[in-house]
């Protein structure tokens, strides 16, 4: 029976964490202690690590603590929390710091950060802050940031300066003023307080609460920190007119689609496909310098043969045109005329290291520039080792063929490249091994 109980509640935090709930604490304060976006429902307190249980899944586990200090929340003695595999090399028997929060069913939020778990001896700032927070001995604070919500490229935190930042209370308003860093820190009473900000050029309030972005009003819990984020989108946009090269619209099923990356290191930024006017348009953008492209991220597909192409229509990304952008600038590109390829339907044979036709493996395709070879989704070759791989030229177009063995491996060919539609049939050979296949492989 005890066993019973203590899966549900493993699986409970699973279903918990695939909800991404905004429960996670935030980053340090300046007092070493952990700011909490919502003090009321923090758990905090020290205890040993005394078990760790693997739950099936290959990243979290079950850990439990021996509660010996309680500064906040309600415990029985014993805490069981989900912990990340590879969080801060944890050791059995060693007593923690730890920092979390209590879900509304009573369960307890993961550990997914190292300063969420921290060992005592590495945590004095922290515990004296807290030992003086439950004496009454500390001031009431808030600590935040302004950042930039990018809904995309780049993965990262962004911060904002010089944004203004209100919070209005019962008895008090204050007004902040973010760093270099986005950070802003100050004293205030306990108690309720809506916030508001104003965002500097370029930028608008975020509208959306992520896990990182919490709602308005926020409540102050008195002799604690209380973190605060304020987010805001950037603004700026690229407008593109694309027509077919005798000036017809494309339309909205058409299949071709813009791509942005940056101009710097070629980092996918967003895509987009054209209305009814075949007009493209890509929002949100940060500040910085661009390179557009229709189908260069994702092949071209039946229907819709238009090869990639770069602006303002010339063939590879070294002679594309780099488009700067500043904060808030909405820029209307001139118009771009794009002429439908050469489709192409390829035979395609497969064969083994001997030479024997190799059945149930997978033909990959890519073009220039493009950053790796796209394979159809449930199309392998058949018993004979046949498939068919649509393709537009002019290229070059480059196949490869994989498939997997037993041992976990991968076999692959050599690269193929083609500069125009074969008139022959194709053939591609299984030579070379992979035992470490990576996320995304270049050409």
């Amino acid at each position: 029976m005890q066993r019973m109980r203590f899966i549900r509640f493993f699986n409970l935090l699973l279903v918990l964490l695939s909800l991404g709930l905004p429960y996670r604490l935030e980053g340090a304060d300046p007092h070493g202690a952990v700011c909490s976006g919502d003090p009321s429902s923090a758990l905090i307190f020290v205890g040993k690590l005394t078990g760790w249980t693997s739950g099936g899944s290959p990243r979290w586990s079950s850990a439990t603590f021996h509660v010996t200090e309680l500064f906040q929340g309600e415990s029985s003695g014993v805490v069981t929390t989900l912990m990340r595999n590879d969080l801060c090399d944890p050791t059995i028997g060693r007593t923690y710091l730890v920092l979390t929060h209590s879900l509304p069913n009573g369960s307890v939020y993961q550990l997914e950060d190292c300063e969420q778990i921290r060992p005592v001896d590495q945590a004095t700032a922290a515990l004296e802050y807290l030992r003086g927070s439950q004496r009454g001995n500390t001031s009431t604070e808030v600590s935040g940031e302004a950042r930039v919500e990018t809904r995309g490229y780049p993965w990262k935190k962004i911060p904002l300066p010089k944004t203004r930042i209100h919070l209005v209370g019962q008895n008090q308003q204050l007004d902040f003023v973010s760093d270099e860093d986005g950070r802003f820190h100050g004293t205030l009473n306990s108690g309720q307080y809506a916030i508001s900000a104003e965002f500097p050029t370029g930028y608008e309030a975020e509208l959306y609460e992520t896990e990182h972005c919490g709602p308005s009003p926020i409540t102050v819990t008195e002799h604690r920190c209380t973190q605060v984020t304020v987010c805001a989108h950037p603004t700026a946009s690229i407008t593109a007119h694309i027509v077919d090269v005798g000036g017809g619209p494309l339309g909205p099923m058409s299949n071709v689609q813009l791509t942005l990356e940056t101009a710097e290191d070629n980092q996918f930024v967003q895509s987009v496909w054209p209305n009814e006017k075949s007009t493209l348009e890509a929002n949100n953008l940060l500040p910085g310098r661009y390179i557009l492209g229709l189908n260069t991220y994702l092949p071209v597909s039946r229907g819709s043969p238009y090869p990639p192409i770069y602006f303002p229509g010339v063939a590879t990304r070294s002679e594309a045109q780099v488009i700067t952008l500043s904060a808030g600038e909405h820029k209307v590109l001139s118009e771009m005329r794009i002429k439908k390829g050469q489709e192409c339907e390829i035979p395609v044979l497969v064969i083994d290291s001997s030479g024997r036709p190799s059945p149930s493996a997978a033909v990959g395709l890519a073009y220039r520039d493009y950053p790796h070879f796209y394979i159809e989704p449930h199309e392998q070759t058949d018993e004979n080792g046949k498939e068919i791989v649509y393709a537009v030229f002019p290229g070059p177009v480059f196949l490869r063929a994989d498939k997997g063995r037993e041992d976990g491996s991968m076999v692959k060919s050599e690269n193929l490249e083609l500069s125009s539609c074969p008139s022959e049939p194709v053939s591609l050979k299984l030579s070379r091994v992979v035992v470490d296949q990576p996320e995304s492989e270049k050409k």
